[in-house]
């Protein structure tokens, strides 16, 4: 395989390019800032790619806006997630106005392409992105209920989506919770823990029919009312509930009782009071260990702040007293241990500089895991946070061109790989959602509305 040559060497070259207005009239120049446009950023590895580069805004103009003259012949070079040399040959149409690059990627991740346009057009450079294809489901399971904000299922089956749960798609429904507004569900293996009603309630999900086993219930305290719930933590046996500025602990006992360890104040750190996310999340929990978790909050700088609280001698989760960690870039996305954060947006006067980054845990701590470079091509939306664990969706821009993917982790590497998800959800149908488990859309109406579901396979 062939070794990348310094990237530098290529710098001249540009000069040069930039240079073959020397005969033209004043106020004539090469416009190469701009990106170029390109059809299609995303492909499947191991495919035959034919990519087509619109070149036409970098073309010789003069102060008219008239074009001068127009490159005829290019020059490829694409480097893949390694920096080696990938066979590669690129066609000018014969307009000179589009490029069209083909190679055929063998390694999932980021490929660098310089491409070099003579006599004028100067070298324009951009990544191309190999990703894996869909490894879960692929035929979707679809629930009739309204588009879930809130989905997740137990180990025995049993759906729960948005405080109502359903054994089989069609079938008869147990709504948890009698208010209006849904109740907060959470999920660990079969047990189900719900948070509506002035009430937590802990049931468990014996395999047999709709109906769940309450096991347990214990009222809200007056003075700490569930009412703004941000995030949760569940096991078998606890649930940690984030709301607006309460930090809350229910515990079921060896005993069969529920109960409530007094709620901690989570104190911000000076500066933090963003929102973020879709649905202006104010804050999110990592579970670090089994008598610690970790608080996000944004603040200013677009910067995440991470603090830890512990179990005290009461059973509540108390500040630690340790100085809180400061991440790059405002939250994008939550896993059972692992924060997601990005760096920078596409409404920002610059599109340089973006990242998508992944933090683990280590000695108590987030630490990076990996990141993607978010080229122009390429942007990922707010999520909506406050519903429980969602990955972030990469989309290609624009909109209408639009293939969504999964970021996902490649062994031994620092650099995010993608991960292809099913076409079948276009925009249209409405928001789609990815959770660690799921990748779902559907229709949000009422009456009719359903909720279309593709299973992920585990990572």
């Amino acid at each position: 395989m062939k070794t990348a040559r310094p990237l530098l060497i290529l710098a001249p070259l540009a000069a040069l390019l930039a240079c073959a207005s020397d005969e033209l009239p004043p106020l004539c120049g090469v416009d190469t800032g701009l990106t170029p446009r390109l059809d299609i950023p995303v492909f499947p590895v191991h495919s035959e790619v034919s990519v087509r580069v619109d070149v036409a805004s970098s073309l010789l103009t003069c102060d008219s806006g008239r074009t001068v003259q127009s490159p005829d012949t290019a020059r490829v070079e694409v480097y893949d997630p390694d920096n080696h040399l990938v066979d590669a040959d690129v066609t000018m149409d014969v307009a000179s106005q589009v490029a069209t690059v083909r190679f055929k990627p063998a390694l999932v991740g980021r490929h660098h392409v310089l491409l070099a346009f003579s006599p004028v057009g100067g070298i324009q450079q951009f990544g191309l992105y190999a990703s894996e294809p869909w490894s879960g489901t692929e035929t979707p399971v679809t629930l009739s209920l309204p588009r879930c904000t809130q989905l997740d299922r137990t180990a025995r089956g049993l759906w729960l989506c948005d405080g109502v749960a359903l054994r089989e798609p069609t079938g008869r429904a147990q709504k948890l919770g009698s208010s209006s507004v849904p109740p907060d569900v959470a999920v660990a293996g079969d047990i189900v823990w719900v948070v509506g009603d002035g009430r937590v309630r802990r049931f468990k999900d014996t395999g047999t029919g709709t109906d769940l086993e309450l096991t347990g219930s214990v009222l809200q305290s007056p003075q700490a009312p569930l009412d703004n719930i941000q995030a949760r933590l569940a096991t078998e046996t606890e649930l940690v509930v984030l709301t607006t500025d309460m930090l809350v602990r229910f515990v079921f006992t060896a005993d069969g009782v529920l109960t409530m360890s007094p709620p901690t104040p989570w104190q911000q750190p000076t500066g933090a009071a963003g929102t973020f996310g879709a649905d202006n999340a104010r804050g999110l929990l990592v579970r670090a260990s089994e008598r610690r978790v970790l608080t996000v909050s944004l603040s200013s700088g677009d910067r995440s702040d991470i603090c830890p609280f512990e179990l005290d001698a009461q059973g509540a989760y108390a500040f630690a007293q340790e100085t809180c960690q400061s991440l790059r870039g405002r939250p994008a996305g939550l896993e059972e241990g692992i924060l997601w954060t990005q760096v920078g947006t596409r409404l920002g006067s610059s599109l340089e500089g973006r990242m998508l980054h992944r933090w683990g845990l280590e000695d108590g701590w987030l630490v990076e895991y990996g990141s993607l470079i978010l080229d122009p091509s390429l942007e990922v939306p707010d999520a909506p946070l406050r519903a429980g664990f969602v990955v972030p969706t990469v989309l290609t821009f624009p909109r209408n061109l639009a293939t969504a993917s999964l970021p996902r982790q490649l062994p031994g590497r620092l650099a995010l790989g993608l991960e292809l998800l099913p076409p079948t959800l276009p925009p249209s149908e409405g928001a789609r959602v990815t959770s660690t488990r799921f990748y779902w859309g559907g229709d949000a109406r009422q009456n009719g509305g359903s909720t279309v579901v593709y299973t992920q396979t585990p990572h």
